[in-house]
């Protein structure tokens, strides 16, 4: 597998002992020592929220390679967070060592597998650029090797102030020798990112909006998905709350509020992708999907015959809108997509209806934006709805955002 993938090249020189560098870099090279993305194109986007005179800034930490090319090794001992606001410092965050090395153990040994296929590795951290030969497991790095900072698996940035952080620096302390430590300072830049088109919710009606972006548990922990988020029903007829999205024991899709709702375009586009071979038979009875490990034997299954977007997204839409946004609908009921590859489309039109198959717990539309048309390699971009608006959620205050963040369950109804 990694013979496969090339070697991530941009690099910049810059002194780093004990100081910082004050401009943003893709990687850099200094003194022996390399530290890069582990993506290539690697974009770290914050969430953002404005309630009232308060401004939230929430960051998924990136992944970092650091490679040794000195003759001795070095060892991992600590790594700090710091955020700024026009240069100045305003939050430090010192991650635990315990889980930062623990963190490196998992996932290296996780990527180091030999039957762990790329696009398991690019559905959890992009368009990945890995090093050659086994990564450290333990922080402590060979020469020429390298460790994997998992930082989004060890810890997150969350900084509530009088003005959102705009700057983004992380620094390494390194030890190569006995009593001798060394501070590796990487500059990061931050992208307040805001949707640049017109934007409807997908869905019509009473809804439960998901595992929004604050939500680490889920989406936020992979790439594309980052921003993304699930919607099912509110209100179904006969269940005994407004919180449950089915029928009491249910025995059949349709026992699920939301399964055969449609789906519609959030904007203007063409259509760049679609896939409609997933077999939602196979996804059907309750009592199967809802036991652990069926769904995943079954996307092993059914990989080599319908492709990794296909098994994973399960039947699922992709429209490009024009402006670098991409449109994601996942988890669509088979035999329902109404349009095809390099059809335009307008906002609100029917593309589809919600199923549930997939990667899928439950009948549900999985939707997300990305920067481009590939679900393994793009990065999640952030949404906000023209008819599902911040003042919609929490009314009491001015309150602006980038996307939907107030609550990793909301209950709305989009018209």
């Amino acid at each position: 597998m990694k013979n496969l993938l090339e070697r991530f090249g941009v690099r910049l020189l810059c002194i780093l002992v004990g100081a910082a560098c004050v401009f943003p870099v893709a990687g850099w090279s200094a003194d022996g020592i390399e530290m890069r993305f582990l993506s290539s194109n690697k974009k770290v986007i914050p969430v953002f929220c404005s309630i009232g005179n308060w401004q939230i800034t929430d960051v998924k930490l990136p992944e970092l390679v650091v490679t040794n090319n000195r003759e001795d090794p070095l060892t991992v001992e600590q790594a700090e967070v710091v955020g700024f606001v026009s240069g100045e410092e305003r939050i430090r965050m010192r991650i635990p060592r315990e889980d930062l090395l623990e963190a490196i153990g998992k996932t290296a040994a996780w990527i180091d597998k030999p039957d762990v296929p790329l696009p398991a590795v690019q559905l959890m951290f992009g368009d990945v650029a890995i090093p050659e030969g086994p990564l450290s497991t333990d922080g402590t790095v060979a020469a020429g090797r390298s460790v994997l900072l998992p930082l989004s698996k060890a810890a997150y940035l969350h900084y509530v102030g009088q003005a959102k952080l705009d700057g983004m620096e992380i620094r390494l302390i390194v030890s190569t020798e006995p009593n001798r430590q060394e501070t590796l300072s990487f500059p990061v830049l931050l992208i307040p990112y805001e949707a640049k088109g017109s934007y409807q919710f997908p869905l019509r009606g009473d809804l439960r909006i998901a595992y929004n972006p604050l939500s680490y548990i889920h989406h936020r922990a992979s790439g594309s998905q980052e921003f993304g988020m699930d919607i099912v029903a509110a209100n179904q007829a006969g269940a005994p709350s407004f919180t449950d999205i089915s029928l009491p024991e249910p025995k059949k899709l349709s026992d699920y509020a939301i399964w055969g709702r449609e789906v519609f375009a959030i904007g203007d586009g063409v259509v760049a992708d679609t896939g409609d071979k997933f077999p939602e038979g196979r996804m059907s009875d309750p009592d199967l999907f809802g036991r652990p490990g069926y769904t995943g034997d079954l996307l092993k299954e059914l990989i080599p015959e319908i492709g990794w977007t296909n098994a994973v997204a399960g039947n699922y839409v992709v429209i490009d809108h024009g402006n670098g946004e991409f449109s994601v609908y996942a988890h669509l009921q088979e035999g329902s997509i109404r349009v095809k590859q390099g059809e335009p489309v307008e906002t609100g039109q029917i593309i589809a209806k919600v199923g549930n198959t997939g990667n899928s717990g439950a009948p549900h539309l999985h939707f997300q934006l990305m920067d481009s048309g590939n679900f393994f390699t793009a990065n999640g971009l952030p949404v906000m709805f023209e008819n599902v608006p911040a003042e919609a959620i929490i009314s009491e205050f001015p309150v602006a955002a980038n996307c939907l963040v107030f609550s990793d369950s909301i209950f709305t109804t989009a018209p």
